[in-house]
């Protein structure tokens, strides 16, 4: 019988597992305390359309997504880590049943894709760079026709 063993603190093995339960705490449980538990307090978030302190950011894009989709299932499709920076390339399905933004709920299911750069420090979230395929969403939704 062999045991796993640890990874040691902030190596790149120790950042992947951080990444990995936050986004499964938050993204698939639900549990919106895990931005609490993850983020740093004085973390920076670089994401288009959202203004003010990382964990207010992330709040705000976790209690937008959740209140316009149900049924959420996410996977993650690619982890990458090298020292204290994790690449997380994720997939997130959803039925689309209030707002999201400016767009009424339509009832339809919906395939979103994105990626984060993570930068860890201390076992938590200290910065993050994150971009997802909003066209796609959109075109989903009915709003936009992509290639029409």
């Amino acid at each position: 019988m062999t045991s796993a063993i640890p990874a040691e603190p902030g190596s790149a093995a120790a950042n992947r597992a951080v990444v990995t339960a936050y986004h499964q705490a938050l993204w698939r449980d639900g549990d919106q305390g895990a931005i609490d538990r993850y983020w740093d307090p004085a973390a920076v978030v670089h994401m288009t359309d959202f203004e003010g302190t990382a964990v207010d950011v992330v709040r705000e894009d976790v209690t937008r997504y959740f209140g316009a989709f149900t049924e959420i299932e996410t996977r993650i499709d690619h982890l990458v880590a090298e020292g204290d920076r994790v690449v997380l390339h994720w997939t997130t399905f959803g039925l689309h049943v209030g707002p999201y933004g400016d767009v009424a709920a339509t009832g339809k299911r919906i395939t979103m894709t994105g990626m984060d750069l993570f930068r860890i420090a201390g076992g938590r979230i200290v910065e993050c760079w994150s971009m997802w395929d909003g066209l796609s969403v959109y075109d989903q939704l009915g709003v936009l026709k992509i290639g029409a």
